[in-house]
């Protein structure tokens, strides 16, 4: 279950009011509260399968709030006590959260679509106390920010995304949010990326800060919405270890990044190697591996490569015979390149695979 920032401190204001300290967790184990610890704990298994019963573990008195999708506390000491507190404390978070939902505000019922936490049967009625069509073209734009709070960049997209229209804003995280972008005549999947830059570009105006964005593919269904939402946060964690300097991800123009994502590290080294090895250590030194990538994004164009990188193209062209003469691929000729492209790629498919948001 996704608590947002006034869930949050409700139940920081009650938990504060104990005799004792409580720590509220997710089903995952990352502490939520308090906010300034941000360890990951190991649930036993014993209450995940269990969760509203106590369970003394380890010196401490663990309850989960729900059975379903359960938030679970920790309090220390395992005495008479400690378990009366743990069961009163795991009701009024539960009665929060439960009046949280009842609620039902239009931001919290599309974290709930997105999250896929609604059930088909439930669907039709929500999206008719919303007026929500569900049968209309949308798709996921995926906010994360290091440091900016999701309050503060939903109070920045709300002020860009116009009244009238029927796209809709959902915060997903403490540092994360949704836009629900309608496509149809007026506005094309097409355009995205575009909106995505101006986006970009009104927060780090605004506050000094930029996001990673990941884009979605376009769902015809209401219900379908979870897809392009995991499409969009996946577009994110494959691109950022491919194209480090971008920020901007668009999910169905990476199929080679997400293919390549799914070789096995030992599998990718292995190729890597080939090429990159302690033999071609000095060819491929800064320099080179600039000038190469240049080469790259400029579809292989002599000139224009030279324009950019503010060499003479003979210089360039000396370059790409070096590489040629050494490796045996000439990076001009478009096989050799893709095959170059492919092993260079191979090298940071084993970059950063945990640091997934």
């Amino acid at each position: 279950m996704y608590l947002d920032h006034r869930a949050i401190a409700k139940i920081s204001q009650i938990l504060s009011q104990m005799s004792m300290q409580v720590m509220l967790l997710d089903s995952n184990g990352q502490i939520i509260l308090p906010e300034d610890n941000r360890k990951e704990l190991t649930l036993p298994e014993q209450l995940l399968q269990n969760p509203t019963q106590p369970l003394v573990y380890g010196g401490y008195t663990l309850i989960g709030t729900d059975v379903d999708q359960p938030l679970f506390l920790c309090l220390y000491g395992d005495n008479a006590d400690v378990r009366t507190c743990a069961i009163l404390c795991a009701e009024l978070v539960n009665m929060v959260t439960r009046t949280d939902m009842s609620q039902s505000s239009i931001e919290q019922t599309m974290r709930l679509v997105l999250r896929g936490e609604v059930e088909s049967a439930e669907l039709e009625a929500i999206a008719a106390e919303h007026n929500l069509s569900m049968n209309q073209d949308r798709c996921v734009m995926y906010f994360h920010f290091s440091e900016l709070d999701a309050e503060t960049a939903i109070a920045i997209l709300k002020n860009v995304v116009a009244e009238n229209s029927q796209d809709l804003v959902a915060e997903v995280g403490r540092h994360a949010i949704a836009l629900i972008k309608t496509i149809d005549e007026r506005f094309e999947f097409s355009e995205m990326e575009q909106l995505a830059n101006a986006l970009q570009n009104t927060f780090l105006s605004e506050t000094s800060h930029t996001a990673l964005i990941g884009i979605g593919d376009v769902r015809s269904k209401l219900s379908q919405l979870c897809e392009s939402f995991e499409e969009a946060r996946s577009a994110i964690n494959v691109g950022r270890v491919y194209h480090k300097k971008q920020n901007i991800f668009v999910f169905r123009k990476m199929l080679l990044e997400r293919f390549l994502s799914n070789i096995p590290d030992e599998t990718s080294n292995g190729f890597h190697h080939m090429m990159f090895n302690r033999k071609t250590a000095r060819l491929f030194n800064d320099e080179m591996i600039h000038t190469i990538e240049k080469f790259f994004e400029n579809s292989l164009n002599l000139s224009e490569t030279a324009r950019q990188l503010y060499i003479h193209r003979n210089t360039l062209v000396y370059r790409l015979d070096k590489v040629q003469r050494i490796i045996g691929l000439d990076l001009r000729a478009f096989d050799d390149a893709v095959t170059f492209k492919l092993m260079m790629l191979l090298g940071k498919s084993s970059d950063d695979k945990k640091t997934r948001i």
